[in-house]
């Protein structure tokens, strides 16, 4: 009887051990290496956490002062992929997620037709597997991989730094985007009808249709530039 004991507490041992192995590769893989840029932080790309959304203060703009934005890119795309990170400023945890737009036509900014641009949702993280809809992250959060729409993200240099808790993180080393909020920088087709901040575009409060958006996002950048 005590044998048997024995072999089953073993057992559970080796199972307890082999479990505990497949989690150390997974998180392991999961990680995201940084660049010495970045210090006393890590990333890791993880599952949806409903503790992540948070609202955004954002500052009053014109529609032609967030246009006259020199350092945004702005081109139509289709979403690829989107993952969730989690942040850890020494140890204080914050909340991001990174989308993969393939590029379609630009109309602003450096990036190319056929490219694939990395851009950072900064305030939370994305929940995939819902419905697409506008929730406290705004307009983003209804991003869904295959879903297309017109994006206006800020590009990262040497001076885009996330400094949290006596950490800093360099952007670039997680995507050469961001958006400058989660609201008012996307426009996306979505199976219920044309999505976007109306309240900050009323010149377009009315528009159904990308294609009006399209037109619009091209006659303000004469405007403004």
């Amino acid at each position: 009887m005590k044998r048997k004991r024995l072999i089953a507490a073993a057992a559970v041992c080796l199972v307890l051990a082999f479990t505990a192995g497949i989690w150390a590769v997974k998180y392991r893989a999961s990680q995201i290496k940084l660049s010495d840029n970045s210090v006393h932080v890590t990333a890791r790309y993880t599952e949806y956490d409903p503790k992540s959304e948070a609202c955004e203060r954002l500052v009053q703009l014109t529609e032609e002062e967030l246009f006259r934005e020199d350092n945004t890119a702005v081109f139509k795309g289709t979403v690829s992929e989107i993952r969730n990170v989690d942040l850890r400023f020494n140890r204080a945890k914050s909340y991001c997620a990174i989308a993969e737009i393939k590029v379609e036509k630009v109309y602003r900014g450096p990036c190319g037709v056929d490219s694939t641009v990395a851009v950072m949702i900064p305030t939370g993280h994305i929940d995939v597997n819902a419905q697409p809809k506008k929730t406290l992250l705004g307009t983003v959060s209804a991003m869904r991989v295959g879903m297309t729409g017109i994006f206006m993200p800020y590009m990262f240099d040497e001076n885009s730094v996330w400094e949290e808790n006596g950490a800093k993180l360099s952007k670039r080393d997680l995507a050469e985007y961001g958006f400058g909020d989660c609201t008012r920088f996307a426009f996306l087709e979505t199976k219920k009808g044309l999505l976007f901040d109306r309240n900050t575009y009323e010149s377009m409060a009315d528009a159904e249709e990308l294609g009006e958006i399209e037109e619009y996002v091209q006659d303000m950048i004469r405007k403004t530039s």
